[in-house]
């Protein structure tokens, strides 16, 4: 079984979205989208709200619910198995407290009510929750159902889930603020249903702990002095006959009941020379990923047994090295029935198929989620075809960023990565000039249909061409475009992104870098002797990587860089910029080209 949809009304900051799921699916997109309140309305809606904050007002959208205030969650669930008879799964369908069939059309994406299914559909059930606040009590309360259409089960007559449904999706969810030291405990709830799914509670062991904490062979109230002032505790309860005359007061580690033993046995790691060391104070990627190895065992567990296992997890990469993100990925598919996650990882994202990646959008409070590509066969460009393959995780990168720059080729996509990395890595940067984030996305030199790919996403993304005929046919071609950008960036009269780079490098003259030194004869030393070996070195990736390095060892040069990132910052974020160093031209379709006026061929 798995979930096929979702659907979410006034949850949280979600007035209404609905979400479809493949089998394996990863939600990505900007920070504060919705990928958490996704993830956690579908564990309050599977029974999983132990794991979560618990409900309260911030999981009404506004925050401030009224009596007749509901948030509702809805998920379609499919797969039931190779029959589309009802009949052949009484306990969902048939009977009391069962669900109505209904059709799921998994290459529509479409839901059916209809009496019987036609080709291409598949058994379905609903189900449901809403929650409401009881102004009366100052409680808040949920309902879990079959949904069979709008209705307030509150008040009006519906069929509540039985428990048993729910445990048979098998449904695992791990909170971004999960406390991983914790997991491993007696007293995790989470780890106490997987010991009982596999039968495997110690309690004889347990047992025979708790014997041994009550006669330990170290008596602490017996120590020097300790002893002593028990003695007089003890005399004077004896004298309120409080305490019977053979009585002491003892001290043990625990309450010495058998919850009480549980919760207080520590999960350590145990070394070499008898060393312990509690997980708490292993390093935070070990002890995420050593927990992480609890959801293994027990969706391995499960798939031996037959049954399903469905993962839902808030961002699994966290604490861990991001060489670790794709097993990480690969582990999650392999054991689950179906996942579903988020992440702000490139590297995790980038581990699924497009077809598999979700990105979400929100505009107000209407939430919207599309995958990145339904079909790679469909894609007849060569040049997007190589945008999932060779550039996917730089994809998501930019999807996931601020500003987007599409550039017009591949080495302007180099140059301006490693501009941005120059400028990030500034400590001038960093104290003098705000930097938006800004990711640049490989056009493998089809700047058109790069741009249309992305914009699909980003209708902001910022297209940067240079100033010849070439970029000049561009900008007339992207302003014919159904769609076409809102902003474009032009370099001067006959520039590209050398002459961009040669005027960052010109008060390097007066006192020329190493590479400038050795490959730059004294008589070119000024700007067009500059912009000549930059075009030169055009495709020279050691060259543009030692250059970078040295535009870092002056200060200058470091201002300029700073200053043309920040420039395009402005751009992006649709304020600017100020001054005479671009020239704005604004077009009919509504289209603003900004032209760098200082950056032109000498």
């Amino acid at each position: 079984m798995r979930i096929c949809q979702v659907e979410i009304t006034n949850f949280r900051g979600i007035g209404a979205g609905t979400i479809k799921f493949p089998r394996h699916s990863v939600l990505f997109g900007p920070n504060n989208v919705g990928k958490s309140s996704v993830a956690e309305a579908l564990a309050v809606l599977l029974g999983r709200e132990r794991l979560t904050a618990g409900t309260s007002d911030w999981d009404f959208r506004g925050g401030d619910p009224k009596p007749d205030s509901r948030f509702t969650v809805v998920a379609t669930i499919t797969d039931f198995g190779s029959s589309n008879d009802p009949s052949d799964y009484p306990v969902w369908f048939c009977g009391e407290r069962s669900a109505r069939a209904t059709w799921w059309n998994d290459s529509a994406g479409t839901l059916s009510v209809a009496t019987d299914a036609v080709t291409g559909e598949h058994l379905a059930a609903q189900i449901a929750v809403t929650g409401r606040y009881d102004e009366d009590d100052c409680e808040f309360e949920l309902v879990r159902y079959f949904y069979e259409g709008p209705c307030d089960p509150f008040t009006d007559e519906c069929q509540f889930i039985p428990g048993a449904r729910l445990s048979e999706l098998g449904v695992f969810f791990l909170p971004s603020n999960r406390q991983w030291d914790k997991l491993l405990a007696f007293g995790s709830s989470t780890f106490m249903k997987a010991l009982r799914q596999q039968k495997a509670v110690p309690g004889k062991d347990i047992d025979a702990l708790k014997h041994e904490l009550r006669n330990p062979q170290t008596k602490i109230e017996n120590a020097s002095g300790l002893g002593e002032i028990l003695a007089t505790v003890e005399k004077e309860l004896q004298s309120f006959s409080l305490l019977a005359e053979a009585g002491h007061i003892v001290y043990r580690p625990t309450a010495l009941d058998t919850i009480s033993v549980l919760q207080s046995l520590v999960p350590h790691i145990s070394g070499g020379g008898g060393l312990l060391l509690p997980f708490s104070k292993q390093g935070a990627g070990m002890v995420s990923l050593q927990a992480f190895l609890l959801v293994l065992a027990f969706a391995e567990f499960r798939h031996k047994a037959g049954q399903n296992f469905i993962l839902i997890a808030e961002e699994p990469e966290l604490h861990l090295h991001p060489a670790l993100h794709r097993r990480l990925a690969h582990r999650i598919r392999g054991i689950s029935s179906q996942s579903i996650i988020t992440t702000h990882s490139p590297v995790i994202a980038g581990s699924y198929l497009p077809n598999e990646s979700i990105y979400l959008r929100r505009e107000g409070s209407t939430l919207s989620a599309k995958a990145v590509r339904d079909d790679l066969s469909s894609i007849p460009e060569n040049c997007i075809k190589k945008l999932f393959v060779q550039g996917r995780e730089r994809f998501y990168e930019a999807l996931m960023g601020g500003v987007v720059l599409v550039p017009e080729g591949d080495f302007d996509h180099e140059w301006l990565t490693l501009l941005r990395r120059v400028a990030e890595s500034s400590d001038q940067a960093a104290s003098t000039l705000p930097l938006a984030p800004l990711t640049v996305v490989p056009t493998f030199d089809a700047i058109i249909k790069t741009f249309e790919e992305v914009s699909r996403f980003r209708p902001d993304a910022i297209c940067v061409v240079d100033g010849d005929t070439a970029g000049n046919d561009y900008v007339t071609n992207l302003l014919a475009l159904a769609k076409p950008p809102q902003r474009i960036v032009q370099w001067g009269s006959d520039a590209g992104i050398e002459y961009a780079v040669a005027w960052v490098l010109e008060p390097s003259l007066n006192s020329p870098s190493l590479t400038i030194a050795a490959t730059l004869p004294v008589k070119d030393r000024n700007l067009r002797g500059l912009q000549k070996l930059m075009c030169d070195h055009k495709k020279d990736r050691p060259f543009h990587e030692a250059v970078a390095w040295e535009i870092l060892d002056n200060p200058q040069c470091v201002t300029r860089v700073c200053e043309l990132i920040r420039d395009l910052s402005i751009i992006g974020s649709g304020v600017g910029p100020n001054g005479d160093a671009w020239s704005i031209t604004k077009y009919a379709a509504g289209t603003t080209v900004f032209s760098a006026k200082l950056i032109k061929k000498n």
